[in-house]
């Protein structure tokens, strides 16, 4: 399965894509919104993994524009982002996120919220 990762943090692209790998993931990265929709354009992955707060958009604009192409739609997208962000969490499941991993996360609730979407 394929996986991409887009997080501005270089530390928790690579944490998310450590934790991925075991499960046995093929991970890309993307520090931005705009790289993430440009590697879409090329391929089509399995999971994103969304970071809420991303350089000049944010997870919910990003899952939004998502849901707008019918060739990314069906695309399960996870919300990363701090519990604090309440209503930046509501506003992704409302725009189309397949589900929500609060920051810092455990290994064991990424692999309940994979389990929980069918992964």
């Amino acid at each position: 399965m394929k996986a991409i990762v887009t997080d501005n943090s270089s530390d928790a692209r690579l944490l998310l894509k450590k934790v991925l790998e075991e499960l046995e993931f093929e991970v890309q990265l993307a520090e931005d919104g705009g790289e993430l929709l440009n590697t879409l354009t090329e391929e089509t992955p399995d999971l994103c993994l969304i970071d809420w707060s991303l350089p000049g958009i944010t997870g919910t604009e990003l899952i939004r524009a998502m849901q707008r192409h019918p060739e990314w739609r069906d695309i399960p997208a996870i919300l990363v982002a701090d519990e604090t962000l309440q209503d930046g969490i509501d506003s992704a499941i409302e725009a189309g996120a397949s589900a929500h991993l609060a920051k810092p996360f455990e290994v064991e609730r990424l692999k309940q919220v994979l389990d929980g979407i069918g992964l």
